[in-house]
């Protein structure tokens, strides 16, 4: 698998959004909440991806970039996690729930954990 993120792989319409965080399934594992859901049409993707750290923990936007980066460095290292074989997609937002910005090597570690859940 490429190790590249193509914007395909971003989770970017308003109800799809809508209908992950009315009926997804909810991970929590700290500093990450993860959020997700199978939708039956399968796409050329295997998965779309939403990543979001909040205003009121961080009012920086350089922080709170410097955090989604890492966070979607992470998945775009491993890719093969959220791959799934069958016929559907997975929809996915990663929500980081933490006021202190971590390491990179804790933020791998810790998110790597959580994603190996939703197997």
């Amino acid at each position: 698998m490429d190790q590249s993120f193509q914007k395909e792989l971003r989770l970017t319409h308003k109800k799809e959004i809508d209908k992950l965080f009315s009926s997804g399934k909810r991970i929590k594992s700290h500093p990450f909440i993860i959020i997700y859901n199978e939708v039956s049409q399968k796409t050329e993707v295997p998965f779309k991806l939403l990543i979001s750290v909040p205003k009121r923990n961080f009012k920086k936007a350089v922080d709170r970039n410097y955090l989604k980066r890492r966070v979607r460095e992470v998945v775009r290292k491993n890719k093969e996690l959220l791959s799934s074989k069958s016929d559907k997609t997975l929809h996915i937002a990663i929500l980081y729930s933490f006021n202190i910005k971590l390491e990179y090597n804790k933020i791998e570690t810790n998110l790597l954990e959580a994603l190996k859940k939703i197997q």
